[in-house]
This record gives C-alpha cells, sequence and structure tokens, in this order.
C-alpha cells in the first residue's frame, strides 16, 4: 500500500483499526426511504453519534460537504434497478468524479454467484483506476446479492465471495455476518483485508442486532457498515454511539443496548 492510498485508507479507521461507517447510499436508487428523508439531518446524528466514515452517493458528498469535513468519506460507484425501473447492474460513477468530491475511497459490488454477474467484470477495472490514483476500494462481496438465495449465507459461499473480491482489487470488504462466530472466523482469516459487517434491511430487535454485532467483533470483524438500521432507528445518534461502543470501547452488547435504551 503506498503511503497516500494508506492515508486515505486510515481517514476511514481509528488508530487502532476499527471503524463504524454509517451507509447513506441508499438514494441513489433507491429513492426516498422512511427515517432518510433528511440526508443533512441524518448526516448530523450520525456524526455527533461519533461515526468515523460516512458510505454515500455522490450527490450527498457534494451537497453536504461542510458537514462531511471531519468524517472519512466512501463513494458508491455502481447503481442497478430503482424503484422506477429494472436494469442491469453497472459503473455510475468514475474515479474522478470520487476524487473531485474530496472522498477517501470508493465502493462497488462484488457478487459472483448470480446471472448478473457484471460487477465481476467491472470492480477489477474500478479497482485498478482507483489505485493509479491511491484512492482505496471497499467491496460490498455478497455471493448473491440480496437475492433470497438457500446459499446466501452458506459461510464457503461467502468466503469465496470475500477472498474473490480481495483478489480483484478489494482493500476493504464489506458482507454479510454469517449469524456464527466459527463460522464467521473461517471467512476472517481467508480474507486477506480487513472485513467490516453489513447491517441489512431493518431488524425488529434491537438486543439480537448488537448481540449479532458484537458476536462478528469477537470474530474478527473490524467494524460495520450500517445504513436502516441506525437512520431508521428512533434514535440515530444513540444508535450510533451503541455501535461506537461496541466497536471501540469492547462494549458489550448488554451495555451497547443500555446506551440505546437508557431508560431500560
Amino acid at each position: 500500500m503506498s503511503e497516500l492510498l494508506g492515508r486515505r485508507f486510515h481517514r476511514l479507521f481509528s488508530a487502532a483499526g476499527r471503524s463504524v461507517t454509517i451507509a447513506m447510499d441508499h438514494g441513489s436508487t433507491d429513492g426516498v426511504l422512511a427515517g432518510f428523508e433528511d440526508p443533512g439531518k441524518v448526516l448530523e446524528e450520525v456524526i455527533a453519534g461519533g461515526a468515523d466514515a460516512i458510505l454515500t452517493s455522490i450527490g450527498i458528498a457534494r451537497h453536504f460537504s461542510k458537514q462531511l469535513k471531519d468524517v472519512g468519506l466512501l463513494i458508491r460507484c455502481d447503481g442497478a434497478t430503482s424503484p422506477l425501473l429494472e436494469s442491469p447492474r453497472e459503473l455510475t460513477i468514475g474515479i474522478e468524479d470520487v476524487l473531485s468530491s474530496g472522498a477517501d475511497a470508493a465502493a462497488a459490488m462484488y457478487i459472483p454467484g448470480t446471472h448478473d454477474r457484471t460487477s465481476t467484470s467491472y470492480f477489477p477495472l474500478l479497482a485498478s483506476e482507483a489505485h493509479r490514483w491511491n484512492i482505496p476500494v471497499m467491496a460490498e462481496a455478497l455471493p448473491y446479492g440480496f437475492e433470497s438465495h438457500p446459499d446466501a449465507r452458506n459461510v464457503d459461499a461467502v468466503a469465496n465471495a470475500c477472498r474473490m473480491s480481495v483478489e480483484n482489487g478489494a482493500d476493504i470488504v464489506k458482507t454479510f455476518y454469517t449469524g456464527e462466530p466459527e463460522s464467521f472466523k473461517k471467512i476472517v482469516r481467508s480474507c486477506f483485508a480487513p472485513v467490516m459487517v453489513l447491517g441489512g434491511p431493518k431488524t425488529h430487535s434491537d438486543k439480537e442486532f448488537l448481540e449479532s454485532l458484537r458476536d462478528a467483533r469477537d470474530a474478527g470483524a473490524v467494524g460495520v457498515v450500517i445504513g436502516r438500521n441506525v437512520w431508521q432507528s428512533p434514535s440515530p445518534i444513540a444508535m450510533t454511539r451503541a455501535l461506537v461502543a461496541l466497536f471501540h470501547h469492547d462494549a458489550t452488547a448488554e451495555e451497547a443496548l443500555q446506551i440505546l435504551h437508557p431508560e431500560r
């Protein structure tokens, strides 16, 4: 890793190599989502809560540049089907746009197990271009994307997707937690890049959600990249603080839950 690429890379993490990254890239393909109607307000809350970095769209990065000046910034570079039209996944943002936005890193999908495998073609090209400009790249490595596939969280399938993404240029990997610490350790061991856990759809139980993240941390995850479970929470700032406690201060799930629900 070059010195300049490393400098940008470390903007996304604490000195201990951990990161609470808030995903705010949904609007570029999903439009207006509950809890995300006002991006500026969400940014204020999660940054006040201690977020290390924000994963977002080029539009939010440019429009809210002042709010984003003191946190790490990743730009989503690909997109696909929207609520208005089904379309194949493709690159929509180039590295020059990432640079001009002042971002620290690029991000894109890596989905090797579906018929729409375009991401496995464009991801290596994106990573190659990014590295020429000393820009690190995050891969969202999901074997079958978000499809309802029986092997979507199979440990071998997830491990293969993560390893393939790193072999094709990823510096950071975002993926599913497989639900069991020992199986997730296999993924972390076989992936020679930092592994972060995604949040997925809003969960029904804060307790179970935080327990799963604590298990992921114990299994080797260096952080989280979470959107809906933060900004669809009744208190995005409290949820962010709970995640910070888990990953930066080694809090138990119960201690993190107490931060989220101090009245209990």
